[in-house]
């Protein structure tokens, strides 16, 4: 029967005979005696600690609990002993070979000291004997041939990285002993002291030169969106005075014309005077001195240096936009004085003595055939110089007599009650009885001239109680209440409590 006792070891827990305990501390201290002189002693030891930790583990397997004597010797066997570490002759390396335990054989780690991304082609290279170029090479292969990337994260998930010297070293194939340990620590002690000495150097003689590649790479971009300023300016001028000079028609229309141009649609959202000036000459100032001023920005990018009569351009072209800006502006709020009034105008009142009457939309008749639906584009409608609208507000409640009354009311807005009302004239709408059937068109139209001024059609109609109204063959229901609705071509009719 043996005492045991339990133990730390490279951040493991170990169970360990007395006498094998014994032997591990008499290793270590002599192992610190003969490092004394060394720098960064405790990482060493700490180092060989693990090592030695990894192979008493390889030791035991799954079978046994207990760490032996006979384990402690085979680990030390592996390492070496203390008193083999030189300095002078190329014994350590020999005996290092000699000590190769078939425990330490290649195994495979990213590489993070000499990685470019995450150390997965180092470590390749490493454990290959091979430069890692090569094996970046043909991620690049598999990547161009679809499943580089997904392999290559898969990879990096599945292979830890090398993080310990006794990692290292066996990532390149290398014996885990004393002096190679030791071989390793001072070369990764050395790197770590070495970059930083030269990182402190860069920064403190270089930082000039740092400067200046960053102003370099500054210009260099400036260049680049110099380029792009003014190749998107030309393009711009070009489009833009195609448009304007009516070369290009932008806005699509229906009848005698497709398209309009950007000049006549504004004739129409606008009118005809101070206020559609005020606005042209907005949108040509901006629409000009932009491009203008992105030219010059890019020029100056590209060039640097100008003189100050081209500085010039940077205060006379955005004031230029300023002014257009503004021109805009009070030129919309002008044209939107002409909104400040709406005039409605009976165009007829008809009453008819009738039990029912049947609303219906009156047919588009076209060289004597009746169109039934239409297609495409239709923003707006121009026709004979008259704008055509679609749509008829239809308003329904009861009638105080006996009688229903049809009431065809015409609106649109104007700058003062005058304008409005000479516009609800304008409009024409066809609106007639056959019989029990009031026939209404669905379209009606107004001037060119006139502009869109919220032009609009309501058809009232007043029901006498007890008596029927239907509209597109549809009972409606007519009570104390009002209703509203609008009549589009060939659509089904739905009314909603005013």
């Amino acid at each position: 029967m043996k005492k045991t006792l339990s133990i730390h070891l490279g951040r493991q827990l170990f169970v360990i005979e007395e006498d094998a305990y014994d032997r591990l501390q008499a290793y270590l201290k002599k192992l610190e005696a003969s490092l004394a002189n060394e720098s960064g002693i405790t990482e060493i030891v700490e180092d060989i600690e693990m090592r030695f930790a990894e192979l008493l583990t390889q030791y035991l397997g799954e079978t046994r609990q207990v760490v032996t004597i006979s384990d402690i010797e085979n680990a030390i066997s592996s390492l070496g002993e203390p008193e083999e570490i030189t300095e002078e002759t190329e014994q350590p390396k020999q005996q290092a070979q000699a000590n190769y335990d078939s425990s330490g054989q290649k195994r495979m780690y990213r590489d993070l000291d000499n990685g470019m991304l995450g150390g997965l082609c180092s470590g390749f290279g490493a454990y290959l004997g091979i430069d890692p170029v090569f094996i970046r090479i043909i991620f690049v292969i598999f990547l161009f041939m679809g499943f580089g990337f997904l392999l290559y994260i898969i990879l990096w998930v599945i292979i830890p990285s090398a993080k310990t010297p006794s990692e290292r070293l066996q990532m390149k194939g290398k014996p885990v002993n004393i002096d190679t340990l030791k071989e390793e620590f001072e070369k990764t002690a050395g790197r770590l002291k070495e970059d930083t000495i030269n990182a402190t150097n860069k920064f403190k003689s270089n930082n000039k030169h740092l400067t200046s590649q960053a102003a370099n790479v500054l210009r260099f971009i400036g260049k680049v969106f110099g380029v792009f300023l003014i190749a998107g300016a030309l393009i711009w001028l070009i489009i833009f005075s195609l448009v304007v000079s009516g070369i290009i028609d932008v806005v699509p229309m229906t009848g005698d014309q497709n398209f309009a141009s950007l000049y006549e649609f504004l004739q129409l959202v606008s009118p005809v005077n101070k206020s559609f000036s005020l606005i042209w000459m907005g949108i040509l100032l901006v629409g000009f001195a932009s491009p203008l001023l992105s030219i010059a920005l890019g020029v100056r990018l590209l060039i640097g240096k100008v003189n100050k009569y081209y500085k010039l351009n940077f205060i006379l072209l955005p004031t230029v936009i300023f002014v257009g800006i503004i021109l805009g502006i009070l030129g919309s709020i002008n044209s939107a004085r002409d909104y400040e009034v709406y005039s409605e105008v009976e165009n007829q009142h008809l009453a008819m003595n009738l039990d029912e009457l049947q609303l219906k939309e009156l047919p588009i008749i076209v060289n004597n055939r009746r169109i039934v639906s239409t297609g495409g584009i239709d923003f707006i409608s121009v026709k004979n110089n008259q704008i055509m609208e679609h749509g008829v507000h239809v308003r329904y409640k009861e009638s105080n007599d006996s009688l229903f009354h049809v009431s065809q009311v015409f609106s649109a807005h104007g700058i003062d009650r005058t304008a409005a009302q000479k516009r609800s004239m304008h409009i024409k709408h066809q609106l007639h009885v056959e019989g029990n059937k009031l026939m209404v068109d669905p379209y009606y139209s107004f001037p060119l001239g006139d502009g869109l001024r919220n032009q609009e059609i309501e058809v009232i109609i007043e029901v006498p109680k007890g008596k029927k109204l239907f509209i597109n063959d549809m009972e409606v229901k007519v009570d104390d209440k009002e209703y509203l609705g609008v009549m589009y071509a060939d659509e089904e009719f739905e009314a909603y409590e005013n």
